[in-house]
């Protein structure tokens, strides 16, 4: 354990892009989940509309999302405890979700080379958020192709 905390900051950066990319394939695999269900739900109600399609839709998004999302900030939580970083749990997984929701609180500061881990997890926070954003649009852009008044607000 003791080299672990005497890390070096090429395998800081290594971890932190191998977590990275362990974050980004589980996102990628809950955003095809929450379409692949999307297009399930509307072949099984082709005759749903309006408020009966587009709340089950967005719940079931948003519902996915967040346990991507939750997934995500404890394998972050778990590297930085590897790395120990905090003596906690508690703590970690505090740090781990105001840096992964970019909202920062400045509470505890990381300490060279793990300050590096920082960026990157926020980094990968505000793409998964992007890419949230471009699914529900995508679903919602589907939701009104079946309801013309829906339509006519996103044209």
């Amino acid at each position: 354990m003791n080299s672990i905390l005497n890390a070096t900051f090429p395998f800081v950066l290594f971890c932190g892009v191998l977590t990275i990319c362990v974050s980004l394939f589980i996102h990628s695999f809950f955003l095809f989940l929450t379409l692949e269900l999307q297009t399930k739900f509307m072949k099984m109600f082709p005759r749903a509309i309006g408020i009966k399609l587009i709340i089950p839709s967005i719940l079931l998004s948003t519902f996915l999302f967040v346990v991507s999302s939750v997934i995500q900030i404890l394998i972050w939580a778990f590297l930085l405890m590897l790395f120990g970083s905090f003596a906690n749990i508690n703590d970690a997984l505090y740090f781990s979700s105001t840096t992964y929701t970019t909202l920062g609180t400045g509470i505890h500061v990381l300490v060279p080379p793990f300050r590096l881990l920082e960026p990157m997890e926020a980094a990968t926070g505000m793409l998964v958020a992007g890419l949230n954003t471009a699914v529900l649009f995508s679903i919602l852009s589907k939701v009104a192709k079946r309801n013309a008044r829906i339509d006519d607000l996103l044209n």
